[in-house]
């Protein structure tokens, strides 16, 4: 079995097979395309094309442009696609779930209903956003090319975070109903009833 390796690496890897890219550009491609399922910030990104280049994945040349500071631009090497097509055959390791909104939701009977409300409109706001980035994306940058062997892949992740944010949206509109009718009701007590306890037996 192939051992696993930094899927970070491999984010860039998989990014070079696209075309050759400099670091700055390979920023960009990830905030406008994979951002919403693998999220690399510059910090991140010229470490792994260091040790990349180290390892002989990637190649780098400088381009001298007057005027403008040297650009270093990456593409990947044979010995790079051989190592990501390795690190895709892996089976994707588990993720672990962490959502802190919903987190505080889960204890919300220990603060006033109007901040829960508050917070559910707040990622109302911020996933109509991202559904219609998600829209955008798919139809200015992926159906405009269908030249690339990889764009009916695209197509297929961007109508994942497409329906992840569609359901998203629906769940909170009916958290939203359930929250505002109980804005009217008296406050339970936060003490768990006798004999009762939130665990599976």
């Amino acid at each position: 079995m192939a051992r696993r390796t930094s899927s970070a690496a491999q984010a860039l890897l998989g990014l070079l097979t696209i075309e050759p890219m400099s670091g700055y550009d390979l920023g960009s491609v990830v905030r406008g395309s994979v951002g919403h399922i693998w999220s690399e910030s510059y910090g991140q990104i010229y470490p792994n094309l260091k040790r990349l280049a180290a390892d002989g994945l990637v190649a780098c040349k400088t381009e001298k442009h007057k005027g403008r500071p040297e650009r270093r631009v990456y593409s990947i090497t044979k010995k790079g696609r051989e190592q990501l097509a390795q690190w895709l055959s892996i089976p994707p390791q588990p993720e672990i779930p962490r959502n802190e909104m919903l987190l505080k939701l889960f204890f919300g009977s220990k603060v006033p209903i109007p901040i829960l409300i508050r917070n559910v409109e707040r990622m109302v706001e911020e996933h109509r956003a991202l559904l219609e980035k998600f829209q955008r994306t798919e139809r200015d940058d992926i159906d405009k090319n269908p030249q690339y062997p990889d764009a009916p892949f695209w197509k297929m992740a961007a109508r994942y975070g497409q329906i992840e944010m569609e359901a998203h949206l629906k769940w909170a509109e009916e958290t939203l109903h359930e929250l505002r009718k109980r804005l009217g009701k008296p406050k339970e007590s936060s003490q768990p009833r006798k004999g009762r306890k939130y665990a599976s037996k």
